[in-house]
């Protein structure tokens, strides 16, 4: 089986690629072939075979002039299209997996595999792992960055209430084009060509299954981990690092079974996080 592994970074550069790589790795190891597509970058560790991609788009960086083009590119990517036919010819898969694509590349590419295979005949299944909630909501999250509160206000399709949350980056601006987007393709109809649409967790299909067009589509499957054989440590203290919107916390677990929490400054968590420890008797 010839898989394309979509995605729009090609790079490490969080949970989402890690998947797509250990996935990767796992199919070649099943006797599978594997090619990526994805924006080029720098850091990019993967590929297929006649080295196309996409150019690469820094929201937070880049000339003056390309950000003017980036309202328009995130919606429709021509670039995309092309740039993915030239590896749908050479590669001839018989799935695409796609993952993050929106923005970046656009779901512009569902058309162009749709086009490739009626031209071609060729049969080909689109497959799409939700890392995210991104078809169901503009700002990817089902939260306000603004109040910090969840929302569900988009789904069913009411897309204005992104705007009126201003919930892409506490931008008005912004958040009109995260809505023109998800009206865009939900008039287009692009995600009807979607076979299965892999969820990582029961709460996120949940979620997806409130789109009529998804529901009888969606699947739970939890994303795999490699298996770590347990060994013995010394006595010390364990030292986790995480991230919660807004602070970096220091989670500290004692070997002896004492756990501590330790946040910088006076973050709005800390209370919480005492008194759960308080109430847990640790």
């Amino acid at each position: 089986m010839r898989t394309l592994i979509i995605n729009k970074f090609l790079h490490a550069n969080g949970g989402s690629e890690t998947y797509i790589f250990k996935l990767g790795e796992q199919l070649r190891k099943m006797g599978h072939e594997v090619q990526y597509f994805g924006m080029d970058h720098k850091g990019r560790c993967v590929g297929n075979r006649v080295n196309a991609y996409t150019s690469d788009m820094d929201f937070h960086g880049g000339s003056k002039l390309s950000k003017l083009t980036y309202p328009i590119k995130t919606i429709y990517s021509k670039e995309a299209r092309e740039k993915l036919r030239l590896v749908l010819d050479d590669f001839q898969p018989n799935v695409c997996h796609l993952n993050n694509f929106n923005y970046q590349l656009t779901p512009s590419m569902i058309l162009e595999i749709v086009k490739w295979r009626k031209e071609t005949g060729h049969k080909c299944k689109i497959v799409f792992t939700a890392h995210d909630y991104q078809l169901i909501c503009p700002n990817h999250q089902l939260k306000n960055p603004i109040t910090h509160e969840n929302c569900e206000k988009c789904l069913g399709g009411r897309f204005m209430n992104c705007v009126k949350g201003k919930c892409v980056h506490s931008s008005t601006a912004k958040s009109i084009i995260g809505m023109m987007e998800a009206k865009f393709w939900k008039w287009n109809g692009a995600y009807k060509h979607i076979d299965t649409i892999i969820c990582c967790s029961e709460f996120l299909k949940t979620k997806m299954d409130t789109n009529p067009l998804f529901a009888t589509k969606t699947i739970a499957m939890h994303n795999f981990v490699e298996k770590v054989e347990p060994k013995e440590i010394e006595k010390q203290n364990l030292n986790l690092l995480g991230v919660v919107p807004h602070d970096d916390m220091v989670y500290q677990f004692d070997c002896d079974g004492k756990p501590t929490v330790q946040l910088p400054g006076d973050s709005p968590v800390r209370a919480a996080l005492k008194e759960i420890v308080e109430k847990l008797g640790l």
